[in-house]
């Protein structure tokens, strides 16, 4: 059974630790003994005083010169340690009091990194619970989900990060803690920080994206670009994948409803060389031979816009130099402490919901099922994508009233297609509730899952009103 990355080699550090300190006295006394005439007690008090005085007579043998000599670094070597462990509470005291103090646990590499990112606020966490505002659980989920329960009295009103591979963020266990996929959190920066839209606005809002290998981080590229990659609504972007995506294809069958497609190619890549030529983009997902596949890649379609989604991959660094390639570093991206903690896209996302309680008089922040509260903070994610546009459009900057009436009204009825995309995503269709309601969240349907112009107006002022709200804090930090 592997160890916990709570507690990394803590035991062992403490036992050999134990076993130096007495390795002094433990020489010392069967020296004196070996040596004859001294009686067992004399001999312990007489290795004993060797920590803390000078033993100033002649040793009788090797045994006891070596425990002369080694008691006193013995001594120096506890002093050291006990030193360290008090500066390290001493520092998570003083960190604590600063009122933004992060803890962090997990495997050793990981957590000293983002300590070093979170500089005073972070807090080494160990094989106990320290004290501190918030926490974030870099371990395996596991072994994440049983740290917290065990202390999950201690962590209650504190807010807590933990990372999750198979749960999905929308799996809440409890108020306060937020799951995070370092796969989605890549995903939602990938697509935030290499927008689609130049090469969409280029191509006359018709483009191809295609996706070498899957897995998780090809799954959440495809979920999040779907939601972000909404920029007109006469856009056609076809996805293209070369990998195993057939199951994720009839489990997300809402994809149908969604005016750009998802294709899943059977062949090989090499046998589609015309559509990566006329891509808009090739995304290299990490995987087994990566460097091999791109040297072939490059071989084949050198004019061809490629990302490649490496963790430090040496041979595929050394093929970015003097090719045209965007190597994305997605692991050291979505462990950065800005990407877990994402302050301000939740401060975004429930202004946005006290705007709707306040109109509609609903359900608090708290309240919210998990499935609502993340359609907030899919809406506030968006709006960078937003603000990206407008940049390109001229209105870099502007408030919602200066927009002209024509630009209002494509950004909300883009938020409208977002808003239902996130819905297909889900599995949700457009229906009315058998008891009159607007939703149904057993039976997944919702009236409003229609083209904008079919909406009422009072349902549209509700994406212009997102528009002019997240405008207005646009400017704040």
């Amino acid at each position: 059974m592997e160890r916990s990355t709570y507690e990394p080699s803590k035991p062992r550090l403490a036992w050999l630790s134990g076993f130096l300190l007495l390795l002094p006295a433990a020489l010392g006394v069967t020296g004196f003994l070996l040596a004859g005439g001294c009686p067992v007690q004399d001999a312990m008090f007489r290795c004993l005083t060797m920590y803390v005085l000078n033993y100033g007579e002649k040793p009788p043998n090797l045994l006891v010169e070596l425990a002369r000599w080694t008691a006193p670094l013995a001594t120096a070597s506890g002093l050291l340690l006990a030193l360290s462990r008090m500066q390290e509470r001493l520092r998570a005291f003083l960190r604590r009091l600063r009122g933004d103090s992060v803890a962090v646990y997990g495997p050793e590499a990981e957590r000293e990194r983002l300590l070093a990112q979170l500089g005073r606020r972070g807090i080494r966490g160990g094989e106990r619970l320290v004290k501190a505002q918030r926490y974030i659980l870099l371990g395996s989920e596991e072994e994440n989900l049983r740290f917290y329960r065990r202390h999950r009295e201690a962590l209650r009103g504190r807010r807590v990060y933990l990372r999750c591979e198979g749960l999905s963020p929308l799996a809440q266990p409890d108020e306060g803690v937020r799951l995070f996929s370092c796969e989605e959190t890549a995903a939602r920066l990938y697509w935030k920080t290499h927008s689609l839209y130049p090469a969409l606005s280029a191509a006359g809002q018709e483009t191809d994206v295609v996706l070498l290998g899957f897995g998780k981080l090809g799954e959440e590229l495809l979920y999040w670009g779907l939601q972000y990659n909404v920029f007109s609504p006469e856009q056609r972007i076809r996805y293209h994948v070369f990998g195993d995506a057939e199951e994720l294809l009839a489990v997300r069958w809402g994809l149908q409803q969604i005016g750009d497609c998802v294709l899943a190619h059977s062949e090989a890549w090499y046998e589609s060389l015309e559509l990566l030529s006329r891509a808009g983009r090739v995304l290299v997902l990490e995987q087994q031979d990566q460097g091999r596949l791109l040297n072939r890649l490059l071989t084949a379609v050198p004019q061809a816009d490629i990302t490649v989604f490496s963790n430090g991959s040496a041979a595929v660094e050394q093929l970015a130099q003097g090719n045209p390639i965007c190597l994305f570093d997605w692991f050291g991206e979505a462990t950065k402490p800005e990407g877990i903690l994402e302050d301000r896209l939740y401060a975004n996302a429930q202004a946005l919901h006290r705007m709707y309680q306040d109109l509609y008089q609903g359900k608090s922040w708290e309240e919210l099922d998990a499935f609502t509260r993340y359609s907030n903070v899919s809406a506030a994610d968006y709006h960078e994508i937003r603000l990206q546009m407008l940049e390109r459009l001229g209105y870099g900057g502007a408030d919602y009233e200066a927009l002209p009436e024509k630009t209002q009204t494509l950004l909300a009825e883009l938020e409208h297609e977002r808003w239902c995309r996130y819905h297909y995503l889900n599995n949700w269709r457009c229906g009315v509730p058998e008891d009159g309601a607007n939703r149904d969240p057993v039976r997944r349907l919702h009236v409003d899952l229609r083209p904008f112009s079919a909406l009422k107006d009072a349902e549209k002022k509700k994406d212009y009103d997102n528009l002019r709200l997240l405008l207005s804090r646009s400017g704040q930090t």
